[in-house]
């Protein structure tokens, strides 16, 4: 038995002009222009969230923001409130093309680059296919991408897969949106991601439209001027925010929620069987040491590297993996009362 179940594959990723139908509702991706929302757009989302769908946001792992449980008479008002934010593209195609992750940390001139590739980008890129941008101090650099491109004190680095190509200029570097072949220096040494940095996290990814909105209160009060996302589906913003534990948010490093990804699972995903928010708070609790994925399916959308532990989901029941990821041999069978 290779996976735990049959699933669909989808071959595109929602977005605010392409939603796509879960089990609460459609739901919608967000994209942030240069991996930062302003506090101004973050509570116009909150705002949105609240009142057009279910209240429940989604951080994705390509540094995202997804909307939960809108209807489709929700999408003109949808449309328009994104469009007083400037946060919806001018179609679906443009809007599938831009995904691109930026560091959370990274400076000015790493994100004029990310702001320069966004505007070159072609609409005519395989599904899914994304880009990576990021500078000193490196975070996302080891994450997965189609191209990466990293600001060096040498120019930009390139990274197409897992290859590096070379060091080249900034224009170059944008040009290959377009198919051009940059001409390439030899790398002096290879980016490499430091430590992840302490930032605000969600549990599992999922915020509340009161917790956004109470949080962008506080980054106000603190004088913050933008939120930036993470594929950790952590938060940081351009100033220390004070309070942020006390609307249920973690700023603890060692919180052993930071080790456990879980997917949203049924009755929110169609795909699931097994409630696995629930089920990994319960693995919080007895204190597991490694690391943990609880995914609702074998598709496995809230971790793609191994896990130490791996329950897949299956017909109301969890398939076991040991240091593996969701699409492995299962080992055995357990009901989730037996976990």
């Amino acid at each position: 038995m290779t996976t735990a179940a049959a699933f669909e594959v989808k071959g595109w990723c929602p977005g605010a002009l392409r939603p796509m139908e879960s089990g609460d509702g459609l739901l919608v991706r967000v994209r942030p222009w240069c991996g930062a929302f302003t506090l101004e757009q973050a509570a116009g989302l909150a705002d949105i969230a609240g009142r057009l769908g279910n209240g429940h946001i989604d951080l994705t792992r390509r540094a995202n923001l997804q909307i939960r449980g809108l209807k489709d008479a929700d999408m003109p008002a949808l449309h328009e409130a994104l469009d007083r934010l400037e946060l919806l593209d001018p179609d679906a195609r443009t809007e599938a093309a831009r995904n691109i992750m930026v560091g959370p940390l990274a400076g000015p001139e790493a994100r004029a680059l990310a702001a320069e590739l966004s505007r070159a980008l072609p609409l005519d890129l395989p599904p899914k296919f994304g880009w990576l941008v990021d500078g000193a101090p490196f975070t996302i650099v080891g994450e997965r991408s189609d191209i990466a491109l990293c600001v060096t004190d040498a120019g930009v680095a390139v990274r197409r897969g897992d290859r590096w190509l070379g060091v080249t200029s900034r224009a170059q570097a944008v040009a290959m949106a377009s198919g051009a072949t940059p001409l390439f220096a030899p790398l002096s040494e290879v980016p490499a991601a430091g430590a992840r940095p302490p930032g605000i996290a969600a549990p599992f990814g999922r915020l509340e439209a009161d917790q956004l909105r109470a949080l962008v209160a506080l980054a106000g009060k603190a004088g913050a001027s933008e939120m930036r996302l993470s594929p950790w589906r952590a938060l940081y913003f351009d100033a220390d925010i004070a309070g942020a534990e006390s609307l249920g948010l973690i700023v603890d490093a060692d919180d052993p929620l930071l080790r456990i990804d879980a997917c949203p699972g049924g009755p929110a995903c169609r795909s699931s069987s097994v409630d696995t928010r629930r089920d990994a708070m319960r693995i919080a609790a007895r204190g597991f040491a490694g690391t943990v994925h609880v995914s609702g399916c074998a598709k496995g959308c809230a971790r793609s590297a191994p896990a130490d532990l791996v329950l897949v989901g299956d017909n109301g029941r969890y398939g076991v993996i040991h240091r593996g990821t969701s699409r492995d041999n299962i080992e055995r069978t357990v009901a989730p009362e037996e976990i």
